[in-house]
């Protein structure tokens, strides 16, 4: 039996796997991404908060009990809508009363006038001295003012009469009335209602100094064109559809924030947006144009600066300093190190050298 088990174990040999290092040859996979041209336009993203282009507080001019409110609270209003009515009996009255007051001195002054013209006659005959004819042109003067002073009571009167009728100003939403149709108003009354527009609306943000200075520097800033647009976020989440576009640029910085305020105005035919509201406001230069891209992964940072791992057509691997600029959640833009067509490193980062040749993978993200 001894010799047969010297046997076996002279034949243990042959069953051995291959040495590790036979199948270390072959070379790593990496997966590469190509460097393109793309749109990538910066994007900063500040908190904004929704604001009117234009607000109104609805006050009575003259005093009287208010006999209509002639609106939905929060609804929407067209300019020159009747809002409120307030009684107008007596400023009716009033524009009566002075609409006769005119009458009477237009026909004394027409008497006036008549007896001017007799005297003038007289004077050119010789028959009555200076000193009546300059009577008879004083009292003709005095007459044709107080036709004036009609005149001007009659406008007041009718302007007492119209402020009965207080109209919307403008097109837009109106917010909660504080009177009550029966109860006096006057001009200390306080603010009737307010009225807001909302078709366009703005959206009011701050900016850093850094940020104001970059755009000014690129030419989106000009003391004649603002080319700046931006997106808002609203509170759910959802991007609102309509992109806006900055036409305020403040002509201060905040001593206290070192931040400068900008509007952007935004269409709004349905009302979503309302003022007061937050939204996080995404501030981009529409007219970028294309920038060298590389996939945001493929970047690395070390003491000499930033890098990525470029592979040529011999499948090997090389360091390639770069410079960066605009940076998106997926994309960096490249201003210097790579060209257009050049192949970088995104998966497999771990696993390369400088001159090591890989197994190229080409992404399809």
């Amino acid at each position: 039996m001894k010799p047969s088990a010297l046997f076996v174990c002279a034949f243990i040999p042959l069953f051995l796997p291959a040495p590790a290092a036979a199948q270390s040859d072959a070379p790593p996979s990496v997966m590469v991404a190509p460097v393109t041209l793309q749109d990538l336009q910066k994007q900063d993203q500040f908190v904004g908060r929704v604001v009117a282009d234009q607000s109104v507080d609805l006050q009575a001019r003259v005093e009287g009990f208010l006999e209509e409110v002639n609106f939905t609270e929060g609804g929407t209003v067209a300019k020159g809508d009747i809002l409120f009515r307030i009684e107008k009996k007596k400023y009716a009255a009033s524009v009566n009363s002075a609409q006769a007051a005119l009458k009477s001195a237009e026909a004394s002054a027409q008497l006036e006038k008549a007896a001017l013209d007799r005297q003038q006659e007289l004077f050119d005959k010789g028959d009555i001295p200076q000193a009546v004819l300059d009577t008879a042109l004083a009292t003709y003067a005095a007459g044709k003012a107080a036709v004036d002073e009609a005149q001007a009571d009659l406008k007041i009167a009718q302007i007492d009469l119209d402020y009965t009728e207080i109209l919307s100003p403008l097109d837009g939403r109106i917010g909660l009335s504080a009177v009550d149709a029966g109860n006096l108003v006057s001009s200390d009354t306080g603010v009737l209602a307010t009225v807001t527009s909302v078709d366009p609306i703005l959206v009011s943000f701050y900016v850093s100094e850094p940020v104001l200075l970059r755009e000014r520097r690129k030419g989106r800033i000009t003391p004649g064109d603002i080319k700046l647009t931006t997106d808002i976020k609203l509170a759910d989440g959802e991007i609102y559809p309509t992109p806006g576009k900055v036409i305020f640029v403040g002509d201060s910085v905040s001593q206290d924030t070192d931040t400068i305020e900008l509007r952007a105005s935004f269409a709004n035919p349905d009302g979503v947006l309302i003022p007061g509201q937050f939204v996080t406001v995404s501030l981009t230069g529409s007219e970028d144009p294309k920038v060298l891209t590389v996939p945001r992964n493929a970047v690395q940072f070390d003491k000499q600066g930033y890098f990525v791992f470029s592979v040529d057509g011999d499948s090997k691997v090389h360091r390639q300093n770069i410079e960066i600029g605009t940076q998106t959640a997926t994309r960096t833009q490249v201003t210097s190190g790579l060209a257009e067509g050049d192949r970088v490193v995104v998966q497999g980062l771990q696993k390369i050298h400088d001159g090591l040749v890989v197994k190229a993978v080409d992404s399809q993200g």
